[in-house]
């Protein structure tokens, strides 16, 4: 079953050590202590290395975080939190949260010799700074059940085999780090190499023939054996890529004026479409979706050539002004392409916001 229960436990680093290949060739951990308030010391225990034979981890660390999700976190306090697995709350999804770009993340071993080449090199500064400091942090995942830590610090969707009992929609884990002295975000985020990209709406499964996160960044693919646990594949389905063919390049997130009042004479909510792709591409059928998941339709006579820009308006999809997400997914229900905004992105009435070219 799907990791039960989810949450976030809003705390501040303690300390951290690391098992390094000598401790625990198998199955080693870095173990985050924590407190939150009541006196006792708690444990975040994050996996670096998986079982299969493909056991490195994709991470993807982000310095200056912004995304609406510090708006529904900043508002918990300390402790235990248990969250809805939805989305416009405060569960992480890694696909449909647009978190994250997957080929944005580096693959790595756990731990080899020489120096920035593995996850402990790379991890252990960060958590021993923010321990030094005793930052507030947000630690996503389930906790132990005795209730003195959490794991599942990582991506909770698109494995296969034994793990895919623990698939499921917007249960991801991570940790996001609040700097003591800057109050700037750091949010560190792991993947297994062997995850699907692409994952089923409900379960959380691997699609058919969708990539796995060690693809995306560049590494074969292995051959089927023992030890591996990967998604199946066929060979007469075309393998599902992310590509970000058409991209969200903008949005008038704010328009002026008072929006759903009958004197209201601005401009309409607006999603900036760009097809980068080297083909025309017929946009009929496919659906900007919100952050509550609320879809528009695009209609069946837009088409986009190479290196065209469209205006899409929202019509009744409204978008946030609190900050949120816009996803685009194509005609068979893909994601394309996911970008997100903050409440101050927000705030600028009248303005453009402008996600990439």
């Amino acid at each position: 079953m799907p990791i039960h229960p989810y949450g976030v436990w809003c705390a501040n680093a303690v300390r951290v050590t690391a098992e390094t290949a000598q401790d625990d060739p198998d199955s080693p951990h870095i173990h985050l202590f924590y407190e939150d308030g009541r006196g006792e010391e708690y444990r975040a225990s994050i996996n670096v290395k998986s079982k299969g034979s493909l056991s490195e981890l994709a991470y993807y660390r982000f310095d200056n975080f912004q995304h609406p999700i510090l708006t529904e976190i900043s508002e918990l306090g300390m402790g235990w939190h248990e969250l809805d697995k939805k989305p416009g709350g405060g569960a992480l999804d890694y696909i449909r949260g647009n978190l994250l770009n997957f080929e944005d993340g580096i693959l790595l071993p756990h731990d080899i010799p020489g120096v920035g080449n593995d996850l402990l090199d790379l991890i252990m500064p960060i958590l021993r700074t923010a321990s030094s400091k005793k930052s507030k942090i947000y630690l996503f995942g389930e906790p132990y059940s005795d209730m003195k830590g959490i794991h599942d610090v990582h991506m909770n969707q698109g494995s296969a085999g034994r793990f895919a009992q623990y698939n499921g929609v917007w249960q991801d884990g991570g940790v996001i780090i609040e700097d003591a002295d800057t109050g700037r975000h750091i949010a560190l985020f792991l993947a297994f190499g062997s995850q699907a990209i692409h994952t089923d709406e409900t379960t959380g499964h691997a699609l058919p023939n969708s990539q796995v996160v060690a693809e995306i960044l560049g590494h074969t693919r292995p051959e089927p054996g023992d030890g591996d646990i990967l998604p199946p594949r066929a060979d007469d389905i075309d393998i599902i890529m992310d590509d970000r063919r058409v991209a969200i390049v903008g949005a008038l997130v704010n328009p002026e004026g008072p929006e759903g009042q009958p004197e209201y004479v601005g401009k309409p909510e607006l999603v900036y479409l760009m097809n980068r792709s080297k083909s025309g591409i017929s946009l009929g059928g496919w659906k900007l979706l919100n952050q509550n998941d609320e879809a528009h339709t695009l209609s069946q006579d837009i088409w986009l050539a190479p290196g065209e820009i469209r205006t899409v308006t929202l019509g009744s999809v409204p978008l946030s002004n609190r900050g949120g997400l816009i996803s685009l997914l194509d005609q068979n229900g893909l994601k394309v392409d996911g970008v997100s905004y903050t409440r101050e992105e927000a705030k600028k009435s009248g303005e453009v916001t402008l996600f990439r070219v």
